[in-house]
């Protein structure tokens, strides 16, 4: 997502600073208030006793001070102390100007007005009226306001600037437009010994492609730094959709840092990503996010860990901290809990699932198991799991170096065929002391449409182990040797049927007191029920599931209060 509005705020804030920059001189000048008033030039001179008037008309320039008045003509009230000037008023100090068509007051309170002007360098301030008042330490500009900087203006009802609290404000409505950006607020703060601007109430950034919401806005100039201490919210546009909401943000665009505290919520393109406290590195283009969330609406799959890192170089993310992840099922769910989890973007848009060290999956309700590693790659239609893998769906159980998983239907759960290659084993369990067992070069399982193994194919020295009961008191063991076998199975999961073909043996083994424990096994058999993952386990993930969508659900009613569609 792009943050070209955030830049903006470092020009659209920065010239407040420099408007009243010689508020020294107006307290120097309040101190010394005996200063005398030179008359440099008028065309007539006028005293009315009689009226305790005095006038001055035609080219008029008193000087005060650093302060020069230029007007046409300027009527002094001796008893009130006060002058009237009008036509074509000029007040200069310094580098600052001032235009009006009428002045009121003396030089330590009065008002302008009449299209007022105020120049200094680069700056220029129009309004219908501008009042200083130095009693008050207080300056203030009345209605139609409106402040240029190069390409930055400011529009707003009363502007104002407290000497003694030393900052500038306006409380009834702002708004600053610089090129394509636009950004209003009710209340606004400059406060320039601190160096530090503060927006308030309905604060309303527009750009060509975002709108932000917030209630309080902070930048501070030495840090070039702004914090929002409060909710924001990013929208974009075209798709009120794809947005960003936070309970509390930092932006330092000195350090190109953005940093997201309490709770955020990215939603773009139907991928959620919520997160505690999330930190970028917009220079390493890199950053990390505590406590993630993330939600794939499109493919109905949750990411969720205590901890993830994040470069868009590599295009990686990496999960840690008891990382899991759930694919939502029509009628299930797939829930994998690993050590690491990694996803890689590439290029062409297609991408990389990878978990480390999978202690425990949930590929349904009926089968589970664990793994090395779990990959999933776009550009293939199966899921592969390597490194001693192992499934256990009923009283089965099936290992081998690599298993291949193909769903009937990516979002319906129910398995298609599963496929295991090199060193696959089949066993499955009768009682305490008797197994059944395969073991083979290749495995593939079949599944019916409610789920069940159906069909079992075993390729390659094949090495089989069958106990047969044919009455109460007799046991057989029947070794198999061929290069093809099937195994078929009923929806109990009892072998009904069992073939053997090509270069097939077999062998018979009763079975009494005497019989060889060696006998009951294959050579790489292995069970122990206290592997077996605990199938409540699953239920935990879906209490986080349920957490997000409360909190989601808060999130839309804050929206709610913040955004006026």
């Amino acid at each position: 997502m792009k943050y070209e509005y955030l830049i903006f705020i470092v020009f659209l804030l920065f010239p407040l600073n420099k408007i009243f920059s010689s508020s020294n001189s107006h307290e120097s000048f309040y101190n010394q208030v005996q200063k005398t008033i030179q008359i440099i030039h008028a065309d007539f001179i006028q005293n009315d006793d009689h009226n305790k008037t005095f006038v001055l008309t035609g080219n008029v320039h008193l000087k005060y001070d650093k302060y020069h008045l230029f007007c046409d003509k300027i009527i002094y009230y001796k008893k009130y102390n006060k002058f009237h000037g009008c036509g074509n008023i000029r007040l200069e100090f310094k580098k600052n100007k001032i235009i009006s068509q009428n002045i009121v007051g003396n030089f330590f309170d009065f008002k302008l007005s009449g299209k007022v002007i105020l120049y200094q360098d680069k700056i220029k301030l129009t309004s219908d009226i501008i009042n200083f008042n130095f009693k008050k330490k207080l300056f203030q500009a009345i209605n139609n306001v409106v402040l240029f900087l190069d390409k930055i203006k400011l529009t707003t009802g009363v502007l104002e600037y407290n000497f003694t609290g030393d900052r500038i404000f306006y409380k009834k409505n702002g708004i600053i437009h610089y090129g394509d950006y636009t950004v209003s607020s009710k209340e606004g703060f400059l406060y320039i010994k601190n160096k530090k601007i503060e927006l308030k109430r309905n604060i309303k950034l527009i750009s060509q492609n975002y709108i932000v919401y917030a209630n309080t806005l902070e930048y501070l100039f030495k840090q070039n730094q702004v914090n929002f201490h409060n909710t924001v919210i990013v929208v974009q546009k075209k798709n009120f959709d794809n947005f960003i909401y936070a309970q509390k943000a930092l932006f330092s665009f000195q350090k190109k840092i953005f940093l997201f505290k309490n709770y955020v919520s990215i939603h773009y393109d139907n991928i959620i990503v919520r997160g505690k406290y999330l930190f970028f590195d917009q220079k390493k283009k890199c950053g990390f996010i505590q406590k993630i969330l993330l939600k794939d609406s499109t493919k109905k799959y949750f990411l969720i860990s205590e901890y993830g890192k994040f470069d868009f170089d590599s295009g990686s993310l990496i999960l840690n901290k008891n990382p899991k992840v759930i694919k939502m099922l029509k009628n299930d769910s797939v829930v994998i809990y690993s050590n690491i989890f990694k996803i890689n973007v590439k290029k062409n848009f297609s991408y990389l699932i990878q978990a480390f060290s999978v202690n425990i999956f949930f590929l349904n309700q009926l089968i589970q198991g664990k793994c090395d590693l779990f990959n999933y790659a776009s550009s293939n239609n199966y899921t592969q799991f390597d490194g001693n893998p192992i499934f256990w769906f009923y009283n089965q159980k099936i290992t081998g170096k690599t298993i291949h998983v193909h769903f009937q239907n990516e979002n319906d759960g129910f398995l298609k065929y599963i496929k295991i290659i090199k060193n696959a084993f089949y066993t499955e369990k009768i009682n305490s002391e008797e197994f059944n067992q395969v073991e083979g070069n290749t495995m593939t399982g079949f599944f019916d449409k409610k789920n069940y193994l159906e069909k079992v194919i075993i390729q390659g020295n094949v090495n089989a182990l069958f106990f047969f009961y044919p009455d109460k008191e007799r046991k057989i063991i029947h070794r198999s040797f061929c290069e093809i076998l099937s195994i078929y199975l009923d929806q109990s999961k009892k072998i009904i049927k069992i073939s053997c073909k090509n270069e097939a043996y077999s062998k018979f083994i009763p079975i009494d007191k005497n019989t060889p424990k060696e006998d009951f096994y294959l050579p790489q058999f292995s069970w122990k029920d206290q592997n077996i993952p605990i199938k409540n386990k699953k239920i935990f993930i879906h209490q986080e599931i349920d957490q997000y969508k409360k909190e989601i659900f808060l999130e839309k009613e804050d929206m709610k209060i913040m955004i006026k569609k």
